[in-house]
Order: structure tokens, then sequence, then C-alpha cells
């Protein structure tokens, strides 16, 4: 099992961060690992709700289906997921207001598959990578 995590602070407040990150349809926008949704997506999270991501890392295309397990408009956004190989995954979305800004902290939580193998260790600096590109690119859109 491994957790990555990544916290950027960006010039919006907490509304505006929310409205992009809540936004599942804008994930191909911002969040650098997802590519695509299979199916019908959500108009707006709620908890329970269900829908299965197309994403990559290191160049493997992943199918994942995530459940919304925790749901705390302008605050936590937090799912659990799945893949077809028997991955458990956690993403976790926290916004903390700080004065008239927004610190974003983002954490996934892995268990199985390549990160328990010898690659694990690249395996979780990729991704951080990619969760730190993913701030970049959200803070453009805000």
């Amino acid at each position: 099992m491994a957790t990555v995590k990544t916290t950027a602070t960006f010039d919006a407040t907490p509304d505006k961060v929310w409205a992009v990150v809540s936004d599942l349809p804008r994930w191909g926008e911002w969040l650098v690992i997802h590519r695509s949704w299979q199916g019908d997506v959500p108009a707006s999270v709620s908890a329970g709700a269900v829908a299965t991501a197309n994403a990559n890392v290191m160049n493997m295309p992943i199918a994942i289906e995530w459940t919304v397990d925790n749901l705390s408009p302008l605050h936590r956004l937090a799912m659990s997921g799945k893949t077809r190989a028997g991955i458990l995954l956690s993403l976790r979305l926290d916004l903390v207001p700080v004065d008239d800004r927004t610190r974003l902290d983002i954490e996934i939580v892995i268990n199985g598959g390549m990160i328990d193998s010898p690659m694990g260790g690249i395996f979780r600096k990729t991704l951080t990578g990619a969760l730190d590109k993913s701030s970049r690119r959200l803070g453009a859109l805000l």
C-alpha cells in the first residue's frame, strides 16, 4: 500500500476551486492521469454516485470505477475506486481556506498491483509528478 500526497495554494476562493474539482466532466481539463469517462457521468457529485474513469499512469491504461464516499461541498470530495485488476484506490481532495486563497490537499492511496512490486517507487514518483502537474493545470483554470 502506498500514499501519495501533494498540496497547492491558489489565489482563488474555495467556491471557485470547488466548482472545478467537483465537476467530474471537467476532470480532463486539470487531472493529468484522467483521460475520459465511460458512459454517463453525474452532472453534480453526490454521496454514493458511481462513475467509471479511463486513466493512464506510466503509459498504462487503467479503468477505475469510482464511488463518492464523502462529500462536504467546498471542503472535501472523497472517493474510493477499484480497477478491473482488483487494485483498490482512494482519492481525497480537501479544500482549506487560507485568508482569500485556498489550499488544496490531494491524497491518493493505492493498495495492490504495481505499487507492491519492485517498480512501486517509480510508480509513486510518477504519480506524485502527475499530481503536481495537475495542481499547476488547475491553477491555470482558476
